[in-house]
């Protein structure tokens, strides 16, 4: 959280700027053409109102007074909000094309200027992607090889928690680290023992980076970019840390240059490289080394950190509900064993694990304001009209809290996933990797490693609080880009 002392700084330096500039406060008059929202202050714009730190809440809030699209200002941005199932439905999915382009976010244009996937756009955007779904199904994305990849993962993950012999741990860096390196053998080629200092390294940055950006640090940095770059604080540690991830993925682009045999990839560098031979003469070719850099650094990102802070925040929900876990237990020995290791066939077979793993997922909303959309086109939403280029919020979490699609949804309760017969059911609200064109290229990925993980260690072992677990706190330590949990230690002992 930010510091009151650096809360009252910014604030005193903004309204002096409003003294300077208007010599009294007024009202933003917002635009005929966005949805109307609340009253908005010269530059602070809504600031005022998110000193919590707590963004969803915030928005959730003020959807009940201004309905489901409802335009908020960030600072001299405003941005429209997307509230409840059915208003990112109408937007995301139902015009989905119009609402694929992605919306600025101040800390992450610094550092890729547009480039790689998740923040490029247009013609680029589609070229990176449609290369990307290809080269990643080549090597294993969403086939029998990516599981065969995440099995054998769980199980040198497994091996590092039974070395823990019961005594207290926090699991955070080993499940960093396993899912890291199910990517890593994907992009890079190869996977890293537990004890790589360099590797340990690498994912300290990108844990950290979620983290800052996760808190009002975070937050106000993408609000206020111009003034925070003068104010001293943790956000410069984003970029530092950002260049040193570059200069280790630009390392490893360079080994796999001197390596590599052409138009036999390994991975998907040497797949990246063999398309940049390809287009070598092309003018407007997207496939460049920087682009590649930023592309990497994308997928190493996105396949490791929502993932892990899932199952991690997973393992602390099961401490909670101790009688959840034994039930999740008990359908896996009925269903599996204990001779073999959890597969995806089992999933079907497996109704209460099934939801649990969904509830784990609708309950945290690891990425609960989603990432920024831009309109590619004018639209019109629910009564509202939008023009082109209008920052668009997605409240993924609102989705997941919307009390028309799940009951109790301020609750963990595995049946919202499971009809009357204890079957499992799906739920179209249901949205973890965000809808539409923009939806994580990893979903796939990710859904498997969240099964076969925490199956294989639910399979293992007995889960073991320190401490009591009816006094367990599951309320987020961040919410901003991510909903981090605290951190917390367990316990684990064979079964």
């Amino acid at each position: 959280m930010m510091g009151s002392g650096l809360v009252a700084l910014l604030l005193l330096l903004l309204v002096l700027v409003l003294l300077w500039r208007a010599g009294a406060v007024k009202g933003t008059r917002i635009p005929a053409a966005l949805p109307p929202g609340p009253l908005a202050l010269p530059l602070l714009g809504n600031l005022l109102q998110l000193q919590s730190g707590r963004l969803d809440h915030t928005l959730m809030e003020l959807s009940r007074r201004w309905g489901p699209v409802f335009t908020m200002w960030l600072g001299p941005r405003p941005a429209v909000v997307l509230c409840g199932y059915e208003a990112l439905r109408d937007g995301l999915v139902l015009q989905a094309d119009t609402f694929a382009g992605r919306g600025t976010m101040a800390a992450f244009e610094r550092f890729t200027r547009g480039n790689g996937i998740v923040f490029s756009n247009g013609p680029r955007w589609r070229a990176l992607r449609n290369f990307a779904l290809g080269a990643l199904k080549e090597f294993g994305l969403g086939t029998r090889t990516i599981e065969e990849r995440v099995v054998e993962e769980a199980a040198n993950l497994l091996d590092e928690f039974q070395a823990t012999q019961g005594v207290p741990f926090d699991p955070r860096q080993l499940l960093d680290h396993a899912v890291s390196n199910v990517i890593c053998s994907v992009v890079f080629g190869k996977r890293y023992g537990y004890g790589d200092p360099q590797f340990l390294r690498l994912l300290d940055l990108f844990g950290d980076n979620f983290r800052i950006m996760s808190s009002r640090w975070g937050e106000m940095y993408n609000i206020f970019p111009s003034l925070l770059d003068w104010l001293p604080g943790p956000h410069h540690r984003i970029f530092r840390n950002f260049a040193e991830l570059r200069v280790f993925i630009s390392e490893q682009v360079q080994r796999h240059r001197q390596t590599r045999q052409p138009g036999e990839p390994r991975d998907f560098i040497d797949c990246f490289l063999d398309q940049m031979d390809k287009e070598r003469q092309e003018a407007d070719s997207h496939f460049q080394e920087e682009t590649l850099v930023m592309t990497t650094h994308n997928l190493f990102f996105g396949g490791t950190e929502t993932t892990s802070t899932t199952l991690r925040y997973g393992l602390l929900i099961l401490l909670k509900y101790p009688e959840v876990a034994a039930k999740v237990q008990a359908e896996l020995d009925a269903v599996v064993g204990r001779m073999r290791a959890p597969r995806q066939a089992d999933r079907a077979r497996l109704p209460y694990t099934n939801a649990v793993l969904h509830e784990i997922q609708r309950f945290i909303s690891v990425l609960p304001l989603g990432l920024p959309r831009a309109l590619t086109r004018d639209a019109y939403l629910r009564g509202h009209f939008l023009p082109k280029g209008t920052f668009v919020m997605p409240l993924l979490v609102s989705s997941h809290r919307d009390p028309t699609q799940f009951k109790d949804p301020d609750y963990f309760n595995p049946t919202n996933f499971l009809d009357d017969q204890g079957e499992f059911k799906g739920n179209d609200a249901f949205m973890p990797f965000g809808p539409g064109k923009r939806m994580c290229l990893g979903a796939g990925l990710a859904r498997a490693e969240i099964f076969l993980f925490l199956t294989a260690i639910l399979q293992r072992f007995r889960l073991l609080p320190v401490g009591t677990s009816a006094h367990m706190d599951l309320t987020p330590r961040y919410t901003g880009l991510g909903n981090l949990p605290p951190a917390f230690q367990l316990r684990l002992e064979a079964r």
